[in-house]
């Protein structure tokens, strides 16, 4: 069974030792493995059920490391290393030789990130080197954002998860390309806007994959395993029924079954929304509704995982 610990020396030992470990980030949980160390990897892959198509994201202690991973750093990367790193930015460029292709998912180019999280930053120095660490859960599923719902995700693995609390973003980090010869393209959106990231950029972002495959892209990804309906106008006959439960954006309305409301603040919201989706998740109820959030930049990352977690009812 998982084994829960605030041991970063030992964790780092494992890492090193060729073992998978659980380590929290501002964002999500990820599933950490030594980037240099192909047959880590591989373990990341099998253990989470993630297609070897899909990339992984390397996670470094500082911008300083980049260029042992990155065959080039523009001057538009560098902008946004120094106003967003450490932070829920993940950088694409194009990747060296010696980057393991199994990392890439076969491409050329290598997705990069440095955590703000003050535990994901002990146990990189200790570590020493670059982890991939995509999100801690089984493929598609909810994303993990507390060291226990990574053992709920993984309950008969023998996996060390480095205990750092609940996560304070909640949401995986923006993906921004910036390879030669293509424009600046916002691969994934996360908790910085777009409107921010431009601003740092100094230049506008497309939204638009130009052929560059992203973690957590697949249209059904971060999802519960109950049916669950996102909704605009509240579909007030299933609010009689004990077995639906519900996620509300500060206008919650009074229901037989289990509810959360996580307010209409962006930041927070976000920051407890896979948390809640596993609290009702665990239920067994027959739908979990969420009501949706305003249209509006700052909410972009959560309406992109609501889609992506549910049907859209109206």
């Amino acid at each position: 069974m998982p084994y829960i610990t605030d041991n970063v020396p030992q964790c780092a030992d494992r890492l090193r030792a060729g073992l998978l470990v659980a380590l929290p980030t501002e964002t999500v949980y990820g599933l950490a493995a030594d980037a240099r160390q192909d047959a880590a990897v591989q373990q990341v892959f099998a253990l989470k059920g993630r297609p070897s198509s899909n990339p992984l994201i390397v996670h470094l202690q500082s911008a300083a490391q980049a260029s042992q991973w990155a065959a080039d750093i523009p001057a538009a990367a560098q902008r946004l290393m120094a106003t967003f790193w450490p932070g829920p930015l993940t950088l694409v460029l194009p990747a060296r030789d010696d980057v393991s292709r199994i990392v890439t998912a076969g491409q050329d180019s290598v997705a990069l990130r440095v955590p703000a999280h003050p535990q994901a930053q002990a146990l990189l120095a200790a570590f020493g080197g670059g982890l991939v660490a995509p999100s801690a859960n089984r493929y598609m599923s909810i994303s993990p954002t507390s060291a226990a719902h990574v053992a709920q995700q993984f309950p008969d693995s023998d996996l060390w998860i480095l205990d750092g609390g609940a996560c304070q973003v909640g949401l995986e980090s923006s993906i921004v390309s910036l390879l030669p010869g293509d424009s600046p393209r916002l691969l994934r959106r996360g908790m910085l806007s777009q409107s921010d990231l431009e601003a740092a950029l100094g230049q506008p972002l497309e939204n638009r994959d130009g052929g560059v495959r992203a973690p957590g892209q697949h249209h059904r990804h971060y999802a519960p395993g109950t049916t669950t309906l996102a909704f605009v106008q509240v579909p007030n006959e299933a609010l009689a029924s004990p077995r639906h439960g519900w996620i509300w954006c500060g206008q919650a309305q009074h229901s037989a079954g289990p509810a959360i409301d996580l307010g209409d603040q962006p930041q927070a919201y976000a920051a407890r929304l896979y948390a809640a989706l596993y609290q009702l998740d665990a239920l067994g109820l027959e739908r979990l509704y969420i009501q949706l959030p305003p249209q509006h930049d700052a909410w972009a990352a959560v309406h992109d995982r609501l889609a992506r977690a549910s049907q859209r009812l109206d």
